[in-house]
C-alpha cells in the first residue's frame, strides 16, 4: 500500500516524534510498503540531501526557522503538499499531530476521499505549562480541540495504554476507534556487545565508579535541571565517585551546564551533546542505570533503548513512563522529589534495596523485546488494513443511501 505519513517535525531534529516516523518508516518499508514523509524544510537541508533515507521525504516549506524550543514552525498551506497528492494514489493518511500539518490531514483527507488515521504522541497542554508559566490555559483548551480534531479521524494509536485510557476518557475517543502502536525499537539496539559498552565506561572514566546516564533534548520540559537537583544531594549521600552522562541538545544546554557547576557536579557530570543514533545504543548497554524525569512524555522511547540494553530505569513517575517501568521489576519509579529522588539512586547504587539489580536488568531486557521494531510496523500494517477496509464499506453504504435519478 501507499501511506503518507505526515509531521510537523522530523530530522534533522532529535526528538520523540522525528525517531518514532523514521523508525515506522522503515519498518513499513521492509514489509514492501511505500512510504512518503512530509516534514517541514530546515536550515541544514544541504547536508541531508545526500542522506539516501530523504529519497522518500518530502520537503515542505518552512514559516519560522525557530520555534518554541529551538523547533521550526511549519507551513502547512504550502500548495506543493497538495500537488504531491495529486500525483501519488495514498491509500491512507497518518498524521502524527493535530495541529497544524493535522488540519493539512484532515483537508487532503476529505478531498481526496483517504482514510485518516492519527498518532498521539505528544501532551501539548504539560508542555505549554512549561514554556508560558501557567499563563495559557491548555490543559482545558487542548482536550477540547483534541475531541473535535480526533473525530476527523478515521482511527486513533496511543503509544501506551494509558494514553489510550487518557484519550478514551478525556477526549472521548470511541473504543472502537482507538488502539495501541508504540514507537519501535531497533534490532541494533539488542545486540551491543560488551566490548563495544566497556570503552564507553573507559572513554569517560568510568571503569570503577557507576556510570548513569540520561538521553534528553536540553529543554525545560524534559526537566533536566530536576536531574542535576537531584544529583547534587544524592552525590552528599553516596559519597563515592560517579559519573553522570547527559546526552543530547537543546535551547537549554548553556544555562543547565552552569547550573551544574553552581551545584558542584562539576567533575562528576558530562554533557555529550547529541550523539548520532548508530552510535547511541552502546551508551545506553553502558550505564548501570538510566535516570528520567521527563513529565511530558506519551511513551518515552529511551525509556525502551535503555530496556533494550538491559539497563533498570530510575524514573520520576508520571503518566507514559508508568506504561513501561514496573517499580521494583525492572526499575524504580519515585515522586517529583529531589529528596526521594537522591535517596532511591543512592540506595540502587549502594545495593541496599530490596530487589537484586541484575535481574532487574533481565527484566528490562526482556521488557524491551516486547517492542522491536518489526513487531510494531507488522501492527501498524493491521490497523491500516482494517481501516481501510471499514473505510471500503462505509462509502459503499453511502452510494446505497444516495437517491435515485
Amino acid at each position: 500500500m501507499r501511506i503518507a505519513l505526515m509531521t510537523n517535525n522530523y530530522k534533522p531534529v532529535m526528538g520523540g516524534v522525528p525517531i518514532s516516523i523514521e523508525r515506522l518508516a522503515r519498518g513499513l518499508k521492509e514489509l514492501g510498503h511505500e512510504v512518503t514523509i512530509f516534514a517541514p524544510t530546515y536550515k541544514e537541508q544541504q547536508e541531508m540531501e545526500k542522506d539516501p533515507a530523504e529519497e522518500n521525504v518530502f520537503r515542505y516549506a518552512t514559516c519560522m526557522k525557530r520555534f518554541i524550543g529551538g523547533i521550526v514552525l511549519p507551513n502547512p498551506f504550502d500548495a506543493r503538499i497538495e500537488q504531491e497528492f495529486r500525483k501519488n494514489d495514498y491509500d491512507i493518511i497518518h498524521v502524527h499531530h493535530p495541529m497544524l500539518i493535522g488540519r493539512t490531514a484532515v483537508r487532503l483527507s476529505r478531498k481526496f476521499h483517504i482514510p485518516l488515521v492519527f498518532t498521539y504522541h505528544t501532551r501539548y497542554e504539560q508542555y505549554a505549562r512549561c514554556y508560558t508559566k501557567g499563563i495559557c490555559r491548555l490543559e482545558k483548551v487542548m482536550p477540547l480541540y483534541l475531541h473535535t480534531f480526533l473525530k476527523h479521524c478515521n482511527f486513533v494509536f496511543a503509544p501506551t495504554a494509558g494514553m489510550q485510557q487518557y484519550l478514551t476518557d478525556t477526549c472521548h475517543v470511541p473504543q472502537d476507534r482507538i488502539g495501541v502502536l508504540p514507537t519501535g525499537i531497533e534490532q541494533e539496539n539488542f545486540q551491543v556487545s560488551d566490548e563495544r559498552a566497556a570503552r564507553i565506561r573507559i572513554q569517560y572514566g568510568a571503569v570503577e565508579m557507576p556510570l548513569l546516564l540520561t538521553v534528553s533534548r536540553m529543554a525545560n520540559e524534559k526537566n533536566v535541571a530536576f536531574l542535576l537537583e537531584s544529583l547534587a544531594r544524592m552525590k552528599s549521600l553516596y559519597g563515592k565517585p560517579f559519573r553522570m552522562l547527559l546526552v543530547g541538545d537543546g535551547p537549554d544546554r548553556e544555562a543547565l551546564e552552569k547550573r551544574s557547576l553552581q551545584l558542584g557536579l562539576g567533575d562528576d557530570v558530562v554533557f555529550t551533546g547529541t550523539i548520532p543514533n548508530e552510535r547511541i545504543s552502546a551508551y545506553f548497554k553502558a550505564a548501570d542505570a538510566f535516570l528520567f524525569a521527563s513529565r511530558t512524555e506519551t511513551q518515552g522511547i529511551v525509556v525502551l533503548e535503555a530496556f533494550a540494553g538491559a539497563t533498570p530505569v530510575i524514573a520520576v513517575r508520571a503518566s507514559g513512563v508508568e506504561d513501561l517501568v514496573d517499580d521494583g521489576i525492572n526499575g524504580i519509579l519515585t515522586g517529583e522529589d529531589t529528596g526521594e529522588y537522591a535517596a532511591r539512586v543512592t540506595k540502587f547504587l549502594n545495593g541496599a534495596c530490596t530487589y537484586d539489580a541484575e535481574e532487574m536488568s533481565r527484566n528490562a531486557y526482556q521488557k524491551g523485546t516486547l517492542y522491536r521494531e518489526e513487531a510494531v510496523a507488522l501492527k501498524a500494517v493491521h490497523y491500516y488494513n482494517s481501516v481501510i477496509a471499514e473505510d471500503a464499506i462505509q462509502k459503499k453504504r453511502n452510494i446505497r443511501l444516495l437517491p435515485e435519478g
